[in-house]
């Protein structure tokens, strides 16, 4: 007989989530979760009444189905907040489940994810082979986790809040922005809006010798996603006066104290270039999709363990991140609405570094992202910034 659960298997077929290939979005918050709590494995799993089907895992692990009364997020949907169990081998709602007596987990968290409706679709999950228990201080940060990967699955539900339709037989152009900065440092972008507004936004400026460039991807889409956007990218602009540490936390400070950011939340990419020394200062607050490409072929992605601006704990510290560019160098940081021009993995950073190398110019690059887009369905606002180094 099929469990009764807190799920609704409508909504899990809204989202059209079940059964479908990986994405980095969804990616990123598992990778950086296991780095932050230092556990086994971090997932993203969609839940109906008779599975749990894992959408984002560990390279190196395998879950795909489990079957729901096999799992510890049976009982995870059920729950208003966190479902913590310490050892699932001491516990007897769990001890017997082939996740324990089987596969050996022993200590598990799990978030309940639900649609802005209040209907119950999923779990983000920590599993360890070794019993533990999170701290409030830990507890605190998986639930800024869970809710990062709730926004993320709610940008899939049709009845949500998603982007603002264009009319009928409307078209967005792309935008495009090419300009030489000092030190034969050229900065060029592209912006294709999903909508009619996009929540994507990058900007740069020039203070002699330093070029402050930001790219910024507030969840969500249409006006209020936009004018948050705007709003953050201005607000980081006015501090150009600072290094990047100081400048987040100084915007950070001023968004928690206006009410009307607490719903939602921004990954971005953030840095100061000299154009001097080709020193580079950054933070990247959850975004994780900026990559520099050396003149001699190899490659870097300057990412960190923050999380997004509006997500991470009071107490915690921003991780600062800091490279040298040179002649011959380029860097590009594109919004997750990019990588869907590809196959929406990591790896789609990788590819997105070829077809840069291979244009030679920002232009041609542009027309051939602008091309993908086109061509592949892309539900999200695409942008894109290339730094070169002359």
């Amino acid at each position: 007989m099929t469990q009764q659960l807190d799920v609704d298997d409508d909504a899990v077929t809204r989202l059209g989530l079940m059964d479908t290939a990986p994405e980095e979005r969804f990616d990123r918050i598992t990778r950086l979760a296991r780095e932050m709590f230092d556990v086994d494995y971090a997932v993203v799993n969609v839940v109906n009444s008779e599975t749990v089907f894992t959408k984002s895992q560990p390279a190196e692990s395998d879950f795909r189905h489990t079957p729901i009364e096999d799992s510890f997020c049976g009982e995870a949907v059920k729950q208003p907040a966190v479902l913590e169990v310490p050892d699932g081998r001491a516990d007897p709602r769990f001890a017997d489940r082939a996740i324990v007596a089987e596969h050996g987990i022993r200590f598990y968290a799990g978030f309940p994810i639900h649609t802005d409706a209040g209907e119950t679709v999923g779990t983000l999950c920590l599993l360890d082979t070794s019993p533990r228990e999170l701290s409030d201080t830990d507890r605190d940060a998986f639930e800024r986790f869970g809710l990062w990967a709730q926004a993320e699955m709610r940008m899939d539900d049709p009845d949500g809040a998603g982007a603002v339709p264009l009319p009928e037989g409307a078209t967005v152009p792309a935008v495009r922005d090419d300009r030489l900065a000092a030190g034969e440092v050229r900065l060029a972008a592209l912006a294709i809006p999903h909508g009619q507004v996009s929540g994507d936004r990058s900007s740069w400026q020039q203070l002699g010798d330093r070029i402050i460039v930001t790219l910024a991807d507030v969840m969500g889409k249409g006006e209020e996603a936009g004018g948050f956007a705007e709003e953050l990218i201005g607000a980081l602009q006015q501090r150009a006066h600072l290094d990047p540490v100081e400048a987040m936390l100084s915007v950070e400070d001023y968004a928690r104290h206006d009410k009307r950011y607490r719903d939602t939340f921004a990954t971005l990419f953030h840095a100061v270039i000299d154009t001097r020394s080709g020193r580079v200062a950054y933070v990247d607050a959850g975004h994780g999709l900026t990559l520099l490409l050396r003149a001699d072929g190899t490659s870097e992605r300057l990412s960190s363990r923050n999380l997004p601006l509006g997500l991470r704990p009071s107490d915690a510290d921003w991780e600062a991140g800091e490279t040298v560019v040179g002649h011959g160098d380029l860097i590009i940081s594109v919004s997750d609405g990019a990588l869907d021009a590809y196959d929406s993995t990591l790896d789609s950073l990788r590819l997105i570094g070829e077809d840069l190398r291979r244009a030679a110019e920002p232009d041609a690059f542009f027309d051939e992202l602008s091309i993908r887009v086109s061509e592949h369905t892309v539900d999200d606002d695409v942008t894109a910034v290339v730094i070169s180094v002359r």
